[in-house]
Formats: C-alpha cells, sequence, structure tokens
C-alpha cells in the first residue's frame, strides 16, 4: 500500500466505513427512539484504524457541569445525576506519531446512580469518532420540519392556574394567602404568571 499522510488515511476510514446504520432501540413506548451503539462504532473504527495505522485516544476530558435533578411524578420523588463533559480525541498516525490532529466533543450522561459521567464521556467519544471520520447516521436535523409552538395566551395561563387551585384545596389557600386575596378571580395578570411559573416549575401542570 502506497505511504499515505494523515489525512489521507482519515479520508480512507471515512470512505472505508461511510455509514454506520442505527442498530439499538433506546427507552420504551411514545418516549423510544432509535441510536447508533458505541460498540459498533467503536468496532468499525477500530478495524479500520488498524487497516490505515491510525489511532484514536482520548487525551483529556473535563467536567463542564455537574447537576442533581428532583423529578417527581405523582406521589414519587427520584434524584437523577447529570453530567456535563468536554472531551478532547487525538488521532494519531501510527507511521508519524508526531502527526496527529485532536477532536472536541461534548457528551451528556443521564443517571440515577455514580455512572453519569461514565455515560457521558461514551457519547463524546462516539460522536468525535463519528464526526472526526465523516460517518453518516442516518441522522439529518434538516429533515424535519420544526415543530411550530404556539404561544401560551394569558387566558390559557389562568384556566390551567385555576384548575390546579380547584383540584387542591391547600394548593388554593396557599395562594390566597401569599397574594392576601379573598378569591382566586382577585389575582393579576403579573399574578397569575407568577402562580403559572411556579406549578410548571413543581410540574402541576
Amino acid at each position: 500500500m502506497e505511504k499515505l499522510n494523515l489525512y489521507e488515511k482519515i479520508q480512507s476510514v471515512s470512505i472505508e466505513i461511510m455509514n454506520i446504520e442505527k442498530d439499538m432501540q433506546v427507552g420504551s413506548g411514545s418516549y423510544s427512539y432509535k441510536a447508533i451503539s458505541d460498540t459498533n462504532v467503536t468496532l468499525q473504527v477500530k478495524k479500520a484504524e488498524k487497516k490505515y495505522k491510525l489511532t484514536s485516544i482520548p487525551v483529556r476530558q473535563e467536567l463542564i457541569s455537574s447537576e442533581v435533578v428532583k423529578q417527581i411524578k405523582g406521589d414519587r420523588e427520584s434524584i437523577i445525576y447529570v453530567d456535563n463533559i468536554k472531551m478532547i480525541v487525538r488521532i494519531v498516525d501510527l507511521e508519524d506519531t508526531n502527526s496527529f490532529i485532536e477532536v472536541e466533543s461534548f457528551g451528556k450522561g443521564i443517571d440515577n446512580g455514580d455512572k453519569g459521567f461514565g455515560k457521558a464521556s461514551t457519547y463524546a467519544r462516539k460522536y468525535a469518532l463519528l464526526n472526526a471520520y465523516k460517518i453518516a447516521t442516518g441522522e439529518d436535523p434538516d429533515a424535519e420540519k420544526s415543530q411550530e409552538i404556539e404561544p401560551i395566551t394569558e387566558d390559557v395561563k389562568k384556566e390551567a392556574v385555576h384548575s390546579v387551585c380547584l383540584k387542591d384545596k391547600k394548593v388554593l389557600d396557599n395562594v390566597l394567602s401569599h397574594f392576601n386575596i379573598g378569591t382566586i378571580e382577585d389575582l393579576t395578570k403579573d399574578e397569575i404568571n407568577i402562580v403559572y411559573n411556579q406549578f410548571k416549575g413543581k410540574q402541576l401542570i
């Protein structure tokens, strides 16, 4: 094989793999979606990299943010951990180790235990390889029209606030006491906005 430089090798890997089909189902029901497994990407890339004498190595990982998020569903409360990381993956020419490029990638990991960082790391590495070698995945953000979101009118907010208050007397009493009013009909437009946003944040709406 004619000796190739780093960029020719990267192009060769890109042509060798071309595309990877989504091979796994994530989630269930209406929240499920298809995705490409890390195993599939890693194995195909490793095979092509071996052929063209390349290697890819994560050389730097940085935790950008780590959040603890409470979720309330009915009477149950759960906690999930959300980690966001930045990763630098280096692609090195094994025939000339001074020749390399670095690819920046980001990943988010969501878990109800301590696996958030690991998930974020796997995601970032997988997409660094997909992007570096221009591997098609069938995902096209421009293929579907963005969903148009209708603005929430003041009447809709008022109806939502009234509905929550009428279903729970304790909530109603708290609202009336907080704004020092006699009935829920006395809420002003600004006060309805405040209550609506609070209810939204507590997932009551």
